[in-house]
């Protein structure tokens, strides 16, 4: 990672592109006022890595969906498989709650990490924006 101290606004504006879920982050990258090069690594880093988070908070729980629906369906057609399928709407629902509570701790701990002027390091996701840095 690059050793540039990021100003106050620069800080915030990391921040705000993750509690908006990228969105800001995306903002931010389009309609800045400096030249894209211009711009200090850290913002750049923190507006890729909010904008996949922001992809990961809206897919991932929608996959979910899909999959357990696409299940109580297919064992809805065997007869008698009420308790399964009620079953399987409980675990959907277990699944949907952890995975939004963790990337909500991951949300905050991102904003709480860029308030700080440092770097997160998300697996994979982290790769990724640092690739697009270059």
């Amino acid at each position: 990672m690059p050793t540039q101290i990021p100003n106050i606004k620069e800080k915030i504006g990391a921040a705000v592109a993750y509690l908006t879920l990228g969105i800001w982050g995306l903002i931010w990258l389009l309609i800045s006022g400096k030249n894209y090069f211009d711009q200090k690594d850290f913002i750049r880093f923190h507006c890729y890595q909010s904008i996949f988070v922001g992809l990961l908070y809206m897919f991932i729980p929608q996959g979910f969906a899909i999959l357990f629906s696409l299940a109580v369906q297919i064992i809805g057609l065997i007869s008698k498989a009420a308790f399964i399928t009620d079953s399987m709407h409980v675990i959907h629902g277990i699944i949907q709650s952890v995975f939004h509570y963790g990337l909500l701790a991951l949300v905050i701990y991102c904003v709480i990490v860029s308030l700080f002027g440092k770097y997160t390091n998300i697996p994979y996701i982290s790769q990724i924006a640092n690739r697009m840095l270059r």
